[in-house]
């Protein structure tokens, strides 16, 4: 069944007219309310001392406020600081460098002010697009990554702006193996004396241990609850932690053993702001069951989960003298209001003093008072083509692997293991006709209206998965030019000329449900698609369906994707990319790609000492990923939520590396 939004082609047509007839006036820009785009600048000096390198960040920020009538204009320069010592062991590099953040949106002026809140003080009502639940309290039954975002659960680190990603947070003190370079582990010691919420008891090295078996899908069976584990990257996990189980080494100190090094293992695998596994309490798991523990979750946060109404509501409640951190809010609930405009609603009239609102809605939000913030995050939103599945392999085994996805010859699959059929160009491989194929899709698209049309302007472009355009690495060879004709051109030369009818193929596509910004933006790219020839059918099925042929390596059709933590653009460039396109990831998630290149590519700079070295090969990287365009980036879009300033004095949110926003225990009532 095919599903197309009409919206986004009016609108992508209104902002072609509108951008043509701003050229025709001479380009201008300041028109009543409107507010000129901030410009950040950041560079980062790095100078080696001894046995340590210290890394100075200098921030200078540029804003001009233009109002209607008189104009103002008002220029700001900031300069921020901020030196770390990276302890380095032998020829290791322990930690990485510090994220380079997007600009934050500029404010949207209010027509009126915003309205009181309606709760009860110290409470707060925060309405959500989904149930804002957990999925279950323990990892392989997929806790994610809200458990985290709320402060329910903890892990051995966190980012933080005065410690940068790697902040100790459970961890008291880690050393890598010395003996190997990479290390092969990592010994970590837990702080002593944290509770569990509810009485469960003291956090031990046994919760710990069991919370990362129970992650890995290699031995979530044997040594965790006894469930495959699905939970958030376990593809990626799985990759990273292979079949080596984490040991206990004493009451509060375990040994991480891993399958291969990742310079990222504190940060995104055991950092706040990672993949989705927490630490809960294995007491609780072993005293209340399995049932009970898919609708309850038993950590050690500033917040315990206090209720939850699976697909209605949850509430958390400030835990009283937390170990580390006392909120000065007394409960939060999170309420599941599908329909954005009753979202806007409950703002509006104080109902709720918070809301998830797409960055579509930003500007509305402002407009009745609301504050936008966010932590930093943004998604890279990138077309991949499931499918292309160019290993032979197991990289870590050897075992051949079982490949489906080569049943039909379709135009944007290039089939490396038969790679001469019957409907290639005279001198060209089916891996050369396919490439031409999805470079040419790539070149059909305007990233800029598809930003206006879906972003309302916030993002930015993206043209290759993993590598933001904003970094002070990026090389604008990388770069893929709007050019329709050459996408034309380029298919003809393919061998799919149109048809009588003016079609070249048909092809399918995942874009997440509507009313998700990934749904928007496929349908967006559909109309370009459309326009060179390619009958897009669209599909708005929800993701749960669509995730099973992903595991089983099954699906062949493009899908609208960002991914894990390498596809947002606050990723440093040196950190390892490309397991979401590797074998290693089987057995869990991946983009539906596998690649010889991303294999090695993740592996060599998980084992790459140098951050020079890093991100040479990151460069190269970002090479091959231009040149075959296993999947090619749209737009990137900042995360960003909004709330009632009448009820929230302030929300000074932690370092962001995925999430939208975290630390609700910094949160100042009004």
């Amino acid at each position: 069944m095919r599903y197309i939004n009409v919206l986004p082609k009016l609108t992508l047509l209104m902002l072609a007219l509108a951008a043509m007839a701003v050229v025709a006036c001479g380009g201008s820009d300041a028109v009543g309310d409107a507010v000129a785009p901030e410009i950040v600048i950041q560079t980062v000096i790095v100078t080696e001392k001894g046995d340590t390198v210290v890394e100075t960040v200098v921030v200078e920020v540029e804003k001009e406020v233009k109002v209607k009538g008189d104009t103002v204009v008002e220029t700001v320069v900031v300069e921020v600081e901020v030196e770390k010592e990276v302890k380095v062991k032998g020829d290791t590099v322990i930690v990485t460098a510090t994220p380079t953040l997007p600009a934050t949106a500029t404010p949207v002026p209010a027509d009126k002010p915003a309205p009181p809140s309606k709760q009860a003080s110290g409470q707060l009502v925060w309405s959500t697009t989904a149930a804002g639940g957990i999925g279950s309290g323990f990892n392989a039954g997929n806790l994610c990554c809200g458990a985290k975002m709320m402060s329910v659960v903890e892990t051995l680190f966190k980012p933080t702006h005065a410690g940068g990603p790697a902040t100790p947070l459970l961890a008291e003190s880690w050393e890598l193996d010395s003996a190997n370079s990479p290390p092969t582990y990592v010994d970590v010691t837990i702080v002593s004396g944290i509770q569990f919420h509810g009485g469960y008891g003291e956090l031990t090295a046994d919760d710990l241990v069991w919370s990362i078996n129970d992650t890995n899908p290699n031995l979530s069976e044997t040594l965790g609850t006894g469930n495959i584990s699905i939970t958030d990257g376990s593809g990626t996990w799985a990759g990273f932690l292979g079949s080596n189980p984490t040991e206990k080494t004493g009451t509060h100190t375990v040994r991480i053993n891993w399958e291969a090094f990742d310079p990222r293992w504190d940060t995104w695998f055991f950092g706040q702001d990672g993949l989705g596994a927490g630490i809960v309490s294995k007491n609780a798991y072993d005293t209340e069951g399995e049932a009970w523990n898919q609708e309850h979750l038993v950590g050690t946060g500033p917040f315990e989960m206090t209720s939850w109404a699976r697909g209605d509501r949850t509430v958390y409640t400030a835990v009283a003298n937390h170990w580390r951190a006392t909120a000065e809010v007394t409960s939060i609930t999170r309420i599941a209001v599908p329909d954005e405009t009753v979202r806007l609603a409950q703002l509006a009239t104080g109902d709720a003093d918070i809301a998830d609102i797409s960055v579509s809605n930003v500007a509305e939000a402002q407009r009745i008072g609301m504050t936008a913030k966010g932590s930093g995050a943004a998604r890279m939103v990138t077309m991949m083509f499931a499918g292309n599945l160019w290993e032979s392999n197991h990289p870590t085994t050897g075992e051949a692997l079982e490949i489906v996805t080569y049943t039909h010859d379709l135009p944007w699959l290039g089939n490396p293991h038969k790679p001469d059929d019957s409907n290639n160009p005279a001198g060209m491989d089916d891996m050369e006709q396919a490439r031409l194929v999805r470079t040419a899709l790539a070149m059909s698209i305007d990233r800029d209206l598809i930003n206006e049309a879906a972003l309302s302007g916030l993002g930015w472009p993206v043209y290759i998965p993993y590598f933001d355009i904003n970094n002070e690495n990026w090389d604008d060879k990388w770069k893929i030019e709007y050019d329709p004709a050459g996408a034309e051109a380029m298919l003809d030369e393919a061998g799919f000329p149109r048809d009588s009818s003016g079609k070249r193929f048909s092809m399918p596509m995942f874009a997440w449900p509507i009313g998700h910004f990934y749904g928007e933006i496929g349908d967006n790219v559909s109309i370009f698609w459309e326009e060179i020839g390619v009958s897009t059918d669209v599909l708005h099925y929800e993701y749960a369906v669509f995730r099973p042929t992903l595991v089983g390596r099954s699906a062949t059709q493009a899908w609208t994707d960002t991914g894990p933590l390498e596809n947002y653009a606050s990723t440093p460039w040196d950190w390892p990319r490309g397991i979401q396109m590797s074998a290693l990831a089987r057995g869990g998630k991946s983009h539906g790609l596998e690649n010889p290149e991303s294999t090695a590519n993740y592996l060599n700079v998980s084992a790459e000492a140098s951050l020079a070295g890093r991100i040479k090969l990151n460069n190269a990287y970002a090479d091959y990923i231009r040149e075959w365009l296993p999947g090619f980036g749209i737009v990137a879009s900042p995360s960003l939520l909004v709330f009632n300033p009448n009820a929230i004095a302030s929300w000074d949110m932690e370092l962001g590396l995925r999430q939208t926003s975290n630390s609700p225990e910094l949160i100042k009532l009004k």
